[in-house]
């Protein structure tokens, strides 16, 4: 039974709120669960695509090419004349700095969710103004200590990808990538492991976010004579990513102190994700190569003692570690 939580009413702010889309589809469960959970939602969104408008949405205006300047006289409109009594910023510090002092000197506490590691001057204002600070992993705002940084784990609708649960079809010897192409993921590592994994394929799901560094990746799997191996497949949206994990048992992401929630999705299905020591403990693995050279993490794939975890430890790891109900009810308590 949902908790008697109507008195708050939760001004939710993000960057897109779109039901296809391949990076943030899942903030729309986020909600839902916070409403499952009594909550009163409103959401402001910079970018506003696919969704049925079953809770009120308020856009910026990106999608409609509105000027930055316009985002911003909006975002004030907005904040100044809605009705709330707390504020959660996801993954989007500079707005909680442009709203932070208002909702200080208005008695509205508001808390941030970033999974990043890196110092901005408006995350250090953040920082001074919001009540909390949560985050996935150890790893993330590693600059913030309890009471202020609050860790929480991931949040994975588990239901909406119990939808897709079925009979594996998968071969062994093919790996996934699934995440945005930009240099924090460190996509070259799971590449050059190929030169150690002559019998191995790998495929690439995700947006190209940065381009340069996404054109880099492209031309080193052909300095590397890589070509028939590597397949570039580009971003999908979260529904058909239902139709690609199935056919793997074996995913590689080596981004550096953060857990993409591709990873756990994926275990869901079965799918070992081989990622960072770090990482790998703060999802709970039991199994984890020692270093992140690329050699390393070809012989820890070839040893296959992680073939040993199966879907049903993997998935009860998610299910114990990073549930979204779990997520929600401990951002609650802090309301």
């Amino acid at each position: 039974m949902a908790r008697d939580n109507k008195k708050i009413k939760l001004l939710f702010i993000t960057q897109r709120m779109n039901d296809q889309d391949d990076d943030l589809a899942f903030v729309i469960q986020w909600i839902d669960e916070f409403i499952k959970n009594g909550v009163d939602v409103q959401v402001i969104c910079l970018w506003k695509g696919s969704f049925d408008n079953h809770f009120p949405v308020y856009s910026l205006g990106k999608e409609n090419n509105r000027p930055k300047w316009r985002w911003i006289l909006n975002f004030y409109k907005l904040i100044f004349s809605l009705k709330y009594t707390h504020v959660f910023v996801h993954m989007n510090p500079e707005w909680s700095a442009l709203g932070g002092w208002y909702w200080k000197i208005t008695g509205r506490k508001f808390y941030l969710w970033y999974t990043h590691y890196t110092m901005t001057w408006y995350l250090r204002l953040t920082g001074w103004l919001a009540s909390n600070m949560f985050c996935a992993t150890p790893q993330s705002l590693p600059q913030y200590s309890a009471p202020k940084k609050v860790v929480t784990g991931h949040g994975i609708d588990l239901r909406f990808w119990a939808e897709a649960s079925g009979e594996k079809v998968y071969s062994a010897k093919n790996i996934l990538t699934v995440h945005r192409i930009c240099r924090s993921k460190r996509l070259e590592i799971a590449i050059k492991a190929l030169l150690d994994l002559p019998e191995y394929d790998l495929t690439i799901y995700g947006r190209d976010v940065e381009k340069d560094y996404a054109d880099e990746m492209r031309v080193l799997v052909k300095e590397l004579d890589l070509e028939q191996r590597v397949k570039f497949m580009g971003p999908l949206p979260a529904p058909e990513l239902k139709k690609i994990y199935p056919q793997y048992r074996l995913m590689v992401n080596m981004a550096s102190e953060t857990i993409d929630k591709t990873m756990l999705e994926a275990m869901l299905f079965g799918i070992f994700p081989v990622t960072t020591k770090g990482n790998s403990q703060a999802i709970g693995l039991p199994l984890y190569p020692e270093n992140d050279e690329p050699a390393t993490i070809a012989k820890f794939i070839q040893d296959a003692s992680w073939s040993q975890i199966g879907a049903q430890e993997l998935r009860k790891i998610v299910e114990e570690r990073h549930s979204l109900p779990s997520l929600i009810k401990k951002i609650i308590s802090y309301f």
